[in-house]
């Protein structure tokens, strides 16, 4: 069974109970709207260079790209240990780059303390001859909020990037990204999600930039 596969499974069963219960997902596909792919020419599949986990990582979803593009009509697709000694001229180079990374934010945030209510008078006596009274105010005060202030938040960015590059031109044909803010999730699980995402909305004809939300199953766990 494939990740990919495995990862929609573990979605739908929900076999972990848990914390979140949505996901937002930022997706958008580029494809060069001049750019013939061929889909009887040998596709390569491979990870992006990059840092040794990025890399790593990428590695775990190798072929499920293989598969998605099958499923999309390309004949001839492989990762570079599935490559055939003798193949014919790689038309396409397609890399992965999945990885996750500490961004952070600015936000306005309401700032609390003592808000005066009311003031409490007090009068006595004077101790002079006149009698006369002196008066004392003292204000009464409430918790709630006094302002607002900027203030630094930080979240865990995770993003899968696919891009495809022509052989003979060297030039990139296609361009695929799924990308998440999360702060609860392992980042692991929000890759894994990411990569279902993207590769569900794999698509070579039309341009493409979604901003959504998905609501896992009850009791799905991203920890």
């Amino acid at each position: 069974m494939s990740r990919y596969l495995f990862c929609v499974l573990l979605m739908l069963t929900a076999l972990l109970g848990g914390c979140a219960t949505q996901i937002d997902v930022a997706l958008n596909a580029i494809p060069d709207p001049d750019y013939q792919f061929d889909r009887h020419a040998p596709v390569l599949v491979t990870s992006a260079s990059g840092t040794d986990e990025n890399a790593l990582n990428a590695r775990y979803y190798l072929r499920d790209m293989v598969n998605a593009l099958k499923d999309r009509g390309f004949q001839e697709v492989y990762t570079d240990t599935s490559l055939p000694r003798n193949h014919a001229p790689i038309k396409m180079t397609i890399t992965f780059d999945i990885g996750s990374r500490q961004v952070s934010y600015r936000y306005t945030a309401t700032d609390y303390g003592q808000v005066p209510t009311s003031t409490s008078t007090v009068c006595k006596n004077s101790k002079k001859k006149d009698d006369r009274l002196t008066c004392t105010s003292t204000p009464n005060t409430t918790y709630g909020p006094v302002g607002t202030s900027e203030r630094i938040g930080y979240t865990t960015l995770s993003t899968f990037i696919a891009t495809a590059r022509d052989e003979a031109s060297k030039r990139t044909v296609y361009l695929l990204r799924a990308s998440s803010y999360n702060e609860d999730c392992q980042a692991a699980k929000v890759e894994a999600f990411l990569v279902e995402q993207g590769l569900q909305n794999l698509n070579f004809q039309d341009r493409m930039q979604r901003n959504y939300s998905v609501t896992m199953p009850e009791g799905y766990s991203c920890k």
